[in-house]
This record gives C-alpha cells, sequence and structure tokens, in this order.
C-alpha cells in the first residue's frame, strides 16, 4: 500500500477504491484480451477473419484508456502519478502497471491506425502485435497482481484470487469482441447474409470453445478460492465469512450465475443443438451470452473489490 500513498489520497473516511478500481480492472480486462484475440486471431485466421480482427484491435486501446481514465479519477492526487511513474520500484504492481500500461495504450492505437486497411502494411502490423504480446500479457497480470499484492487483507491476497482475475480479463475480452463485432455486422447489414455469418461462427468455433472452457476454469477457480480462504488460516476464515455476508455475497453468487453458469448453459444447449438450430438464433444466443458475461464479470469485481476491504 504504500506504493500507492504516493499519488493517492482518499478524501474522507471509508473504503480506499471504490467502484472505479473496479471499472478499471473491467475495462482494462477487456481491453487487453480483446487486444490479444486482435493479434493472435490475426495470425490464425489472417484475411478471411480480418474485420473481427479489426474490430478487436480497434477496441482494445479505447477500454485500456477507458480503465485508467477511470483509476485516475479515484485518486485524490492524481497528477502525482507522474512521481509514481519515476519512482522506479520493481515490487510495486502499481508501477508495472503504470508504465506498461502507458506503453500498450501507445502500441496498440498505433496497432489499431494498421487496421485502417487490412490488406495493407501486414508484416508491419503483425511484426508490432508480436512486440506488443508480452506488453499486453503483463498488464493483464497486473489487473490480477493490483489486489493479490495487498498482504494486509487476506481475501485478496491468494493465488486463486490472482488466477481469477487473470481468467477474467479473457473471458470478458472475448465476450466484448464478439459483442462488438456482431452490433457491427448489424450496423453494415452484414448480419443479414446468414450464409456469410454461418461461416463466421464456424470459424469461430474455436475461439467459443475456448470461451467455454475458461468459464469453467474460472467457475473451478472461484471454488478453490472459496476453499482456499473457507479452511485457512483464522484472518482468512473470517474474511470470507465477512466477505459473504449481505449484499456482497449476493452480488457474488449473482455475477457466477449471470456471468458464468447462465452463458456456460446457453452456450451448451446451442451446440448441443448446432444442427437444428438456426443462424439467427444461434446469433441472438451469442449476443445474449456476451452481455451476460459482461455484467457478471463487472459486478464480480465490483463485489471482490468492496468485499475485500471489509472488517
Amino acid at each position: 500500500m504504500q506504493d500507492l500513498i504516493i499519488f493517492y489520497s482518499p478524501p474522507g473516511v471509508g473504503p480506499y477504491w471504490d467502484w472505479r478500481v473496479a471499472a478499471d480492472l473491467f475495462c482494462g480486462g477487456i481491453g487487453v484480451g480483446a487486444f490479444l484475440f486482435a493479434v493472435l486471431a490475426d495470425w490464425r485466421y489472417g484475411a478471411p477473419r480480418e474485420r473481427v480482427c479489426q474490430t478487436a484491435a480497434w477496441i482494445a486501446p479505447f477500454f485500456v484508456v477507458a480503465g485508467m481514465l477511470f483509476l485516475l479519477s479515484e485518486m485524490g492526487h492524481p497528477e502525482r502519478i507522474f512521481y509514481t511513474l519515476v519512482s522506479f520500484r520493481l515490487t510495486s504492481p502499481l508501477w508495472w502497471g503504470g508504465v506498461f500500461q502507458g506503453l500498450l495504450i501507445a502500441g496498440a492505437s498505433l496497432y489499431a491506425l494498421l487496421w485502417l486497411e487490412p490488406s495493407a502494411r501486414v508484416q508491419a502490423r503483425r511484426r508490432l502485435g508480436a512486440l506488443l504480446l508480452p506488453v499486453a500479457i503483463v498488464v493483464g497480470a497486473y489487473h490480477g497482481f493490483l489486489l493479490a499484492f495487498v498482504r494486509a487483507r487476506p481475501l485478496w491476497n491468494t493465488g486463486p484470487a490472482l488466477t481469477t482475475a487473470v481468467l477474467g480479463f479473457l473471458t470478458t475480452g472475448l465476450a466484448a469482441v464478439l459483442l462488438v463485432h456482431l452490433a457491427r455486422a448489424r450496423w453494415t447489414g452484414r448480419i443479414e447474409n446468414e450464409p456469410g455469418m454461418r461461416t463466421f461462427f464456424d470459424d469461430m468455433r474455436e475461439v467459443r470453445v475456448i470461451l467455454g472452457f475458461t468459464l469453467i476454469l474460472q467457475m473451478f477457480t472461484v471454488f478453490v478460492w472459496w476453499v482456499s480462504l473457507s479452511f485457512g488460516r483464522e484472518p482468512a476464515q473470517a474474511a470470507i465469512e465477512v466477505a459473504l455476508q449481505g449484499a456482497n455475497g449476493w452480488y457474488a453468487a449473482s455475477a457466477l450465475g449471470v456471468g458464468v453458469i447462465a452463458p456456460l448453459v446457453l452456450g451448451g444447449a446451442v451446440v448441443a443443438g448446432e444442427s437444428r438450430v438456426s443462424t439467427r438464433l444461434e446469433i441472438h444466443a451469442v449476443w445474449i451470452s456476451s452481455v451476460l458475461i459482461l455484467i457478471g464479470g463487472f459486478v464480480m469485481r465490483l463485489a471482490v473489490t468492496a468485499a475485500g476491504q471489509l472488517s
């Protein structure tokens, strides 16, 4: 926490971190997930799926910037962030986050510009994507480490808490890309081309399998998180007991139900009846699943951020 005090001086009495920190974790995670999708899908699919890669590349810097603005708006003295960035502290996740988020914002913005004409500068775009890939991974890890490094908070200071946060940026990033891309297809009228959309969903089957597997792994990680706290030392047991009381417990359960279980059930039903499901129905299923994942992802981050600061 000492690294935060350099430029963070919260007014009044109460929790240090409010909903804007949760919004930073949420938006930053989406941005990282979208950027990883853009780079990896471009390598995997190439020209046939350049539109969805373009969508991911365009939204990535927007969400990373939005997350950083939420964080800065929550700080008592955001202008002092300069001192944190120049106070070279390798052990501070906030220092890593500030430096590497700045690099990712600049690099991802240039990467997005290279997507204005997808067929041009392909090699330059892919080289830049390869250079920024480790930067994006560091920023994604930072969004998990930011809470996990606070040793005074047993709810956050666990391995499963970090793993859940990292998995969260993968699920919300993929969901945001699919949602925005379908909105873009509707805006341009391409969504009415059922054969084209059918081909798109067939090509995206790997992505949807990865998304489903990640949701299952996230649910399992949350269970391990609960077990490690419930059967851990006395401070950990007290932390999980307080965290699940009242509204926070309801928020956490709702986030799992809405953001993990419901999309898994809906996606599983579509996959099971794929031969009988129309393209139109599959489009609606992806819409709904993506929205649910994003709502659940934000509520989970909000619940964890608030509950970890309870005494």
